[in-house]
């Protein structure tokens, strides 16, 4: 190939010029960019087609760059698979996803180890982060929290057993028993409570310190 050339008007058209300047240049072929630049140096115009060897691409002219027209490649069609749509075989082409159709079995997940039931139970929660992490160090189950279920109390209310550390009842009885118990002496000037009745007749018995009142019917 003796490069690009341009004809005057009226040169004869030699058979050898015409096999290597036209027919042999419909497309052109050159080992490499640097050797058709070697070749047509400024000798280019607009619209020239040309391809390149050592990238197997063609190229075209844009009157101020060469540009790839092609890049050879082994995908041959885009086919729509499981729960996608669309796909083709020339031109742009797009996939759409049917999310209804998705789903990711657990074994997928790494290191999640719930089952897809146990997931579901979080369906519909609307409960944000501030609101989740009041739960943080809770070590009450699921029956010890069901205790909980239609309680009316007021924050007020609930404050009442602020700081106690055993079971209401039995601090309950305790506290009769100091009241209420059986004390077989009160010293003088002690502090000992008794029982007081409420009675239409005389003292029939009691311990020391016991107050019996004595009404009229």
């Amino acid at each position: 190939m003796s490069g690009y050339k341009e004809w005057s008007i009226g040169e004869v058209v030699e058979a050898g010029d015409f096999q290597t300047y036209i027919q042999n240049q419909t497309v052109m072929k050159f080992a490499d960019a640097a050797g058709r630049t070697s070749e047509l140096g400024d000798s280019v115009s607009e619209g020239m087609l040309s391809y390149l060897v050592s990238t197997e691409t063609f190229q075209y002219y844009t009157g101020a760059v060469w540009e790839n027209i092609s890049n050879p490649g082994d995908i041959t069609a885009v086919t729509a698979g499981t729960a996608l749509t669309g796909g083709g075989t020339t031109g742009d082409v797009t996939l759409n996803v049917d999310l209804s159709a998705v789903t990711i079995p657990a074994s997928q997940i790494s290191d999640l180890t719930a089952t897809a039931a146990e997931l579901n139970i979080l369906d519909g929660v609307t409960a944000t982060s501030a609101e989740l992490n009041i739960l943080d160090g809770v070590t009450a189950d699921a029956t010890e929290l069901n205790l909980l279920d239609g309680v009316t109390a007021t924050t007020a209310e609930l404050n009442y057993v602020d700081g106690v550390t055993s079971a209401v009842q039995t601090q309950l009885d305790a506290r009769v028993l100091e009241t209420n118990g059986a004390v077989t002496t009160a010293a003088t000037g002690s502090n000992v409570v008794r029982n007081i009745t409420l009675s239409t007749s005389a003292p029939s018995s009691g311990l020391d310190g016991d107050v019996w009142l004595v009404y009229e019917a």
